[in-house]
């Protein structure tokens, strides 16, 4: 029987790890033994300008390969397991045909195809400095 593990795409970076960003990994490779099967992250610190991911506190996952129920599994685990120190969302560029996914997608136009990406919250910090983990 395999063993589901965490895997990286090639040519992804990981430039920089944030706390929060070992948070989402420790979240990703949890997510692996609940779906018993391996997960991909297409994104770390490269590929993205801007936003969470050059700090390490954010991270792309591939879905293309997963089943719908597989996509809200994961989505939900993510969201319990992260809490609400964090964001989930699963991007893509055109509304899917599935009710159930269409219920949860992020649309961005710009996005190369769905993914679940993970990443601090905006306007908080991980760990928290004044234990709100807004920012002042």
């Amino acid at each position: 029987m395999a063993i589901p593990v965490l895997r990286c795409a090639e040519g992804v970076q990981f430039e920089r790890i944030a706390p929060g960003g070992f948070r989402i990994l420790a979240a990703l490779d949890g997510a692996t033994k609940v779906l018993g099967r391996d997960l991909t992250i297409t994104s770390g610190t490269d590929g993205h300008t801007g936003g969470k991911h050059p700090t390490g506190e954010a991270y792309d996952v591939r879905t293309r390969d997963l089943l719908a129920p597989q996509v809200l599994r994961l989505y939900d685990y993510l969201q319990a397991t992260l809490g609400e120190r964090f964001t989930v969302l699963y991007e893509v560029p055109e509304r899917p045909d599935n009710a159930r996914l269409a219920a949860i997608a992020y649309l961005n136009p710009a996005a190369s195809g769905p993914h679940i990406h993970c990443q601090i919250k905006k306007g908080t910090t991980y760990p928290p400095a004044d234990g709100s983990g807004l920012i002042a």
